[in-house]
């Protein structure tokens, strides 16, 4: 039978080179579980995987789609079913951090009829023209708990649960408790590390991003991809792209490591309670791949 299985944890945490060492030891390829990770180009500022990474283990759904699409839990429940289905035989690790994309796979997908692209490019317009303030507060009186964990610049996010709740009269949250046609459960092993370990990774890793050419990037990129193109959501891109001198980009990089920290707290407590999963703690486990292997009971 071919092994399944998701290593998923907060951004930062190490989830990338321990992933590159059990797809070596289960001859598994990577499939990752990132909803910034997948657009073109956006690679530095999302910490995609390096070109030697992927040459080191063939990935799937990372760097693959253009930056003006929209990219939805629904696209990626259907790219990894139709992976699985082309390649029966072969051994897969899903990879990452976006939890709604793993929980959406494994449970399936909230029926939810298909919204009129009218009324989403109402709120686009809308969110153009007064900025996305307005439409979060609506959301939030709309479906608060739907937007519990959402940012306000996250205007797909917010537009989506405004547009649900306008077409069907019900709210997201109530629509995502009535689910179908997911794979059913695997294993999961969630990476953990302290929050004082995890939060300088986070901050010296946004210090390598510069390092390794992240302003140069936007700025290329930023002659190409339109502004409203969903790829710069991503955290930082934008921020950087406006700030005009030295004083302003280093203001941007302490706002990005502290909405960096805040996310990973959040995803921390995502995966202590929205899944079932078996923790390594990198700060005291000797031999994660064996604890990995120990898990999923291979010889």
């Amino acid at each position: 039978m071919p092994i399944l299985f998701a290593l998923v944890g907060a951004t930062g945490v190490g989830k990338s080179r321990l992933s590159l060492e059990l797809a070596e030891r289960f001859n598994a390829e990577i499939i990752g579980v990132d909803s910034r990770q997948i657009y073109k180009g956006f690679a530095i500022g999302t910490a995609q995987p390096s070109h030697e990474d992927m040459d080191r283990v063939k990935h799937h759904l990372v760097d693959f789609l253009d930056p003006c699409k929209v990219y939805s839990a629904g696209d990626f429940c259907a790219n990894v079913k139709s992976l699985l289905a082309e390649n029966p035989e072969q051994n897969y690790i899903l990879v990452g951090g976006t939890g709604l994309y793993l929980q959406s796979l494994m449970l399936g997908l909230p029926q939810i009829p298909k919204i009129d692209a009218s009324v989403r490019k109402t709120f686009e317009e809308e969110a153009a023209k007064f900025g996305s303030d307005s439409l979060y507060k609506k959301a939030k009186q709309a479906d608060p708990e739907a937007m519990e964990k959402v940012e306000p610049n996250n205007v797909q996010r917010i537009i989506r649960i405004l547009e649900v709740f306008q077409l069907t009269g019900r709210k997201l949250s109530e629509w995502q408790r009535e689910r179908k046609g997911g794979v059913g459960l695997v294993p999961v092993f969630w990476l953990n590390r302290s929050r004082e370990n995890l939060y300088a990774r986070i901050d010296a890793r946004v210090d390598q991003m510069i390092a390794d050419g992240w302003l140069d990037e936007i700025r290329e990129l930023a002659e190409k991809v339109p502004l409203d193109a969903p790829a710069w959501q991503s955290l930082g891109y934008k921020e950087l792209l406006c700030a005009k001198d030295g004083y302003q980009v280093r203001t941007v990089l302490e706002e990005v490591k502290q909405k960096t920290r805040n996310y990973a707290k959040r995803q921390l407590t995502w995966f202590r309670w929205q899944v079932k999963s078996s923790e390594i703690d990198l700060d005291t486990c000797e031999n994660p791949l064996d604890f990995v292997e120990r898990g999923l009971g291979t010889p």
